[in-house]
């Protein structure tokens, strides 16, 4: 289950990277198109970077609850 997680994140990020390409591409000969692609990219990345933050803050959680600190 972990590893296909991981290889699902490479993958999003792939097609981020695929998008930015395609986008920046078609800007030229058709504009609209072109920064709707980006933006697709942007929001695609923008759901990446925060379910990252969001996922980290758990773990961070979660081990500062199993392990707690005593003074």
């Amino acid at each position: 289950m972990v590893k296909s997680l991981i290889l699902l994140g490479w993958l999003r990020d792939l097609v981020i990277a695929f998008l930015v390409i395609a986008g920046l591409h078609l800007r030229h000969e058709s504009p609209a198109i072109g920064a709707s692609i980006l933006i697709a990219a942007g929001v695609v990345f923008a759901e990446r970077f925060l379910w990252s933050w969001h996922l980290c803050a758990l773990r961070d959680a979660q081990s500062s609850a199993t392990n707690p600190e005593t003074d």
